[in-house]
């Protein structure tokens, strides 16, 4: 989990600088990969939940343009919160989840996140006009299901890797006695 906070982390404050161009889009497709891989290869219950409030939290510290941000960490724990939640809610082994699982949580979870991070503008300060609104309720979850996507593809390709592994190793075993 350190690990893909730092990453997160370090990629997030670079990607700062960069906002005007990315939108941030390449966050909201970076968490629910890290999400899928953190969860599928950890098993941990709350682990997304944990890292998004780490990650949330580092986020308060203004860097980057961002004068102060709680709509960043609000937003980061309502993410990690919710993908969690819809994995627990799906009852199966947080070891064999399945590719439309992923794609599931990412989605459900960006989207979380979009409705957070506008209703802390709308509470508490500038009111986001109705098309950033559509845009981000559309737009959100469909890179949050690419990230679910992706990040699934990653943990097959690496649980491939494990099992080959194991196989070869088992065969290398059986060869010697």
């Amino acid at each position: 989990m350190a690990v893909l906070t730092a990453i997160y982390a370090g990629y997030g404050y670079v990607s700062g600088t960069l906002q005007p161009l990315t939108k941030s889009l390449d966050l909201f497709f970076l968490l629910p990969v890290f999400f899928a891989i953190l969860v599928s290869l950890t098993g941990k219950k709350w682990s997304s939940t944990l890292l998004g409030t780490i990650v949330g939290l580092l986020f308060l510290y203004p860097t980057a343009g961002v004068p102060l941000s709680p709509h960043i960490t609000i937003s980061l724990i309502v993410n990690g919160l919710v993908f969690d939640m819809y994995l627990r809610e799906s009852k199966t082994s947080l070891y064999d989840l399945s590719r439309r699982q992923l794609v599931t949580a990412g989605a459900l979870s960006n989207l979380g996140m979009a409705v957070a991070g506008l209703l802390v503008f709308q509470i508490f300060g500038q009111a986001q006009p109705a098309y950033l609104w559509a845009l981000a309720l559309i737009g959100n979850p469909s890179v949050g299901a690419g990230g679910g996507f992706f990040g699934a593809i990653v943990v097959e390709r690496v649980k491939g890797l494990q099992t080959r592994r194991v196989l070869e190793a088992t065969a290398s075993t059986k060869v010697r006695a």
